[in-house]
């Protein structure tokens, strides 16, 4: 069974989109770590950010920095995502099921990547 946080709260661990809940810091070491705020800067971080808004994914926001940090790290990974490489990547519980505009966002940023 898989862990599940209560809330989402992602970072990118050297690269790899991290539940922050479950890693205690002494096992980061000198990994580098990107939280949500670093996002805007990243130009795929910008575009999934731009993306959510255009489509206008978020409802309560409770899950959407997890749902954004899991979204970049697999467009980074799989630039051209298939709906179950989505499935399997997002799996953050989205309170509002929101999954359709996630999905929906995640795939035209897809199309927008070169």
């Amino acid at each position: 069974m898989r862990h599940r946080c209560v809330r989402r709260l992602h970072v990118h661990l050297g690269g790899v989109a991290t539940r922050s809940c479950v890693v205690p810091i002494s096992l980061v070491g000198n990994r580098p770590v990107v939280t949500i705020e670093a996002m805007a800067e990243d130009p795929v971080g910008r575009a999934v950010q731009d993306e959510w808004v255009s489509l206008d994914v978020v409802q309560c926001g409770y899950c959407q920095s997890g749902q954004i940090m899991s979204a970049v790290a697999l467009l980074k990974s799989i630039p051209k995502p298939t709906d179950t490489d989505i499935e399997e990547s997002m799996a953050d519980l989205c309170r509002c099921a929101t999954y359709v505009r996630i999905r929906e966002a995640i795939k035209s940023v897809s199309q927008q990547m070169k």
